[in-house]
């Protein structure tokens, strides 16, 4: 899936790499948790994206999951990720999940020349029966079901922002027909950690991806 991403760095990001001193110490990424709903729509499979204000500090204009950093209540809990994700898209939804109802999908760090960063597991989650997802966050513009590859689409043709973990998980998802195929790819799957490093070449800047089970990207 890394692969299909693109690699060139948006400008606004670009600049930030353009006046990163060397030597510099990257700001610390703040622990997340992101939940992708998923449900079977009548043309397949559907997830549940928000749309962020343009206001926002961070991912403005975006189509995000559910999620956000954790808060204290979250650290009580023997899982403060787990506990962050099940608060997250309650507050934001209105859907309230159950802990052994989530998969772990994905791992993301936010690329060290970000002034905001998270370190964000995503999980993956069906929408439970007899629920409805609504729009319940004041940081979104937006929000509504989906199909991944609609999502893909209207990404590549520049009617959806997103990041490159939100477009990683949907290419992934597009590929798959049912809730029943997420969940069953989710079970026994190993999250390896994607932290994007942004490389200097000729044409300009480019995110270079780790390979699986080789960790971070080179310098």
């Amino acid at each position: 899936v890394l692969t299909s991403l693109r690699l060139t760095v948006p400008a606004k990001l670009a600049a930030l790499a353009d006046a990163w001193p060397a030597g510099s110490v990257p700001a610390s990424p703040r622990a997340s948790a992101s939940v992708v709903l998923c449900r079977d729509g009548d043309a397949g499979l559907e997830t549940y994206l928000l749309h962020r204000h343009a206001r926002m500090t961070f991912a403005a204009s975006m189509a995000v999951f559910p999620g956000g950093g954790l808060d204290p209540v979250d650290q009580t809990a023997p899982d403060p990720r787990l506990a962050c994700a099940i608060r997250e898209t309650r507050e934001e939804t209105g859907v309230e999940l159950a802990a052994d109802a989530l998969v772990p999908w994905a791992h993301w760090i936010t690329p060290e020349q970000q002034p905001i960063r998270y370190d964000t597991t995503f999980y993956l989650a069906a929408l439970p029966a007899g629920q409805t997802a609504q729009d319940a966050s004041s940081e979104t513009a937006d929000a509504g079901w989906m199909r991944p590859n609609e999502a893909v689409d209207a990404h590549r043709a520049g009617r959806l922002m997103m990041l490159p973990p939100t477009l990683s998980i949907l290419l992934e998802l597009a590929e798959l027909s049912s809730l029943a195929a997420a969940l069953e790819l989710g079970r026994d799957r190993v999250v390896e950690v994607v932290l994007p490093h942004l490389v200097r070449e000729a044409d300009g800047w480019v995110f270079r991806y780790p390979r699986p089970s080789e960790g971070p990207a080179d310098e």
